[in-house]
């Protein structure tokens, strides 16, 4: 995984014509709290030099903020190229709609992108709702 910030970031976001949409930023905000998470231990390290321990959770975190980074461009992509976002105008649920009308409610005969894409608004549903109570780098 390569690294990433904000302005990285960005340009790779303009430069594909991506969308900052809710879904993406909720992946920003578990970003956000990653690094918030690193500062403290970068703090702590000031006080307790040559932690390995320590050391090894500052190198964690900041690969969970990157991944979160990544995985907010993977969102914006996703959303993009199928058209719809997942949380404006409850463009997850209102797939949801489509698949249980297109197959009579048994949702067994959903493509494996059609159940992949179900998967992943219940993560960004999961990711609301961790957002909500102020857990998303849990």
């Amino acid at each position: 995984m390569a690294y990433m910030d904000y302005k990285m970031y960005q340009a790779i976001m303009a430069e594909n014509n991506l969308v900052e949409s809710q879904a993406v930023k909720l992946f920003l905000k578990r970003a956000a709290a990653f690094n918030k998470r690193k500062k403290i231990f970068i703090k702590q390290e000031q006080f307790d030099h040559n932690n390995g321990v320590l050391m090894e959770y500052i190198h964690k975190t900041e690969l969970q903020r990157q991944k979160a980074v990544w995985d907010a461009i993977d969102c914006a992509e996703i959303e993009k190229r199928q058209g719809f976002y997942f949380i404006e105008q409850s463009g997850g649920d209102k797939f949801m709609a489509v698949m249980i009308t297109q197959y009579e409610g048994d949702l067994s005969h959903m493509t494996a992108l059609e159940k992949a894409t179900y998967k992943y608004f219940e993560l960004i549903d999961e990711m609301r709702k961790r957002a909500n109570r102020g857990q998303l780098a849990n």
